[in-house]
């Protein structure tokens, strides 16, 4: 799957899933959009030097563990503090972190810290999204040169890429999950009848079996609450599998005008990925927090709906629920577009994960295998059918001998677990 993510993080060009040719296909357009060119933009000309490149010595420039993960180590030059635990990672008695350590400060000394920045702001000038530096401009009438930092700049072209990366990975990560749930919907309604057979047996079972123990134990009275705890737990289980069938039947397959609006959708809710703007108010943070959580909610859920109200008005459905308001413009300063970058980079991260796991997990892989061969699910359905009815008839047997010894010790059926 990790041609997967990649044509997806590269924004490469869309290829047959999972064959051969489309592999081969995906590798091509990497080596050419992707690889070849920053072999250019780093002198590497022949096939000598690119492998002579890849053999030396590396590491990623954000820290990926501890206390300062997700940092950039070329922050060490202003922040003492990962400056001495870069020197802590560099006297580590662990061979690789002493290794890695000392690379870090090895960079610092001798490396260019253009090099790199230069580099991704290529790229984020590619994506075509905010990439115009604006703010550098000369009036006609006086020919006077308006200055702005253009680090300043620079940050806003990577923020600019990096949110257009993410929105392109949610949007992804919407559909395909969305996908997977739809066929587990389509799974659960064939299966239904047998789950819930199953599991009332279960609860029989094991409440009979506790019932007995506390008969033993403690007598006729006591025992009888085992009953009235099992009513309980029947008709919660009970009400569990009608919510479940009432959210599998609301499932449905997005249509290709929804899949083609999840990206534009993105794209707004991304802007509201602010986690460090509001850290030192709590009422906003709360606020955040909740926002948060209703837009995974809604992603996860494949409420295209929800998702379509917040990022159509956010201020909007914030009063809506009676949160307090949030400013979601960026703040034109370095240090706080830096740590926006960097949150956003963890983001990406995060996501890319989760796509990573939903796509190599066996309810995504019976998804492509069922949109080739529809009748798929049934025969899937019919054979897990035949499991469950074989443990249904193990669970009738031992629910009938259990019936039978309380039988035995009372001698009535009034207090079957039934």
């Amino acid at each position: 799957m990790t041609l997967t993510i990649a044509k997806y993080c590269y924004g490469l060009p869309e290829r047959g899933a999972h064959t051969a040719l489309g592999d081969v296909e995906t590798v091509a357009d990497l080596l050419a959009n992707v690889l070849r060119p920053i072999a250019e933009h780093r002198g590497l000309d022949s096939w000598t030097d690119i492998c002579a490149y890849a053999a030396s010595e590396w590491f990623p420039s954000r820290i990926g563990f501890g206390k300062f993960k997700g940092r950039h180590f070329r922050d060490a030059r202003k922040d003492d503090a990962l400056l001495g635990w870069l020197n802590w990672l560099a006297g580590s008695t662990r061979a690789r972190s002493a290794q890695m350590g000392r690379w870090y400060l090895n960079q610092l000394k001798h490396g260019d810290p253009k090099h790199e920045a230069d580099a991704t702001v290529t790229a984020a000038t590619r994506e075509g999204e905010d990439a115009q530096p604006s703010e550098m401009s000369a009036t006609g009438r006086t020919g006077i040169v308006i200055y702005v930092n253009p680090e300043i700049e620079q940050l806003r072209q990577l923020v600019a890429a990096a949110r257009l990366q993410l929105a392109e990975l949610e949007a992804r990560y919407t559909k395909d999950r969305h996908a997977v749930d739809v066929t587990r919907a389509t799974i659960f309604q064939l299966l239904r009848k047998h789950y819930q057979a199953r599991d009332r047996l279960r609860l029989i079972v094991n409440y009979r079996g506790t019932y007995l123990k506390i008969l033993l134990r403690s007598g006729e009275d006591e025992a009888k609450e085992v009953t009235e705890e099992y009513e309980k737990a029947k008709a919660q289980s009970d009400a569990n599998y009608d919510e479940a069938a009432t959210a599998a039947a609301n499932r449905r397959k997005l249509s290709g005008d929804e899949q083609l609006e999840l990206s534009t959708l993105w794209k707004k809710l991304v802007r509201l990925y602010h986690p460090d703007r509001f850290a030192d108010q709590p009422d906003k943070i709360e606020t955040y927090q909740q926002l948060t959580s209703a837009i995974n909610q809604a992603r996860d859920n494949g409420d295209i709906e929800r998702l379509r109200e917040i990022a159509n008005d956010p201020h909007g459905f914030i009063l809506r629920q009676g949160w307090a308001s949030l400013d979601f413009s960026d703040v034109a300063e370095i240090e706080n577009l830096r740590r926006l970058f960097d949150t956003l980079q963890i983001e990406i991260v995060s996501i890319m994960d989760s796509l990573n796991e939903l796509c190599e997990s066996s309810d995504f892989a019976l998804h492509q295998l069922s949109a080739q061969q529809p009748s798929l699910l049934e025969e899937v359905a019919a054979e897990q059918a035949k499991a469950i009815d074989a443990e249904i008839t193990q669970l009738e047997a031992e629910a009938a001998r259990l019936a039978v010894e309380i039988k035995e010790l009372t001698g009535a059926n009034d207090q079957l677990i039934e």
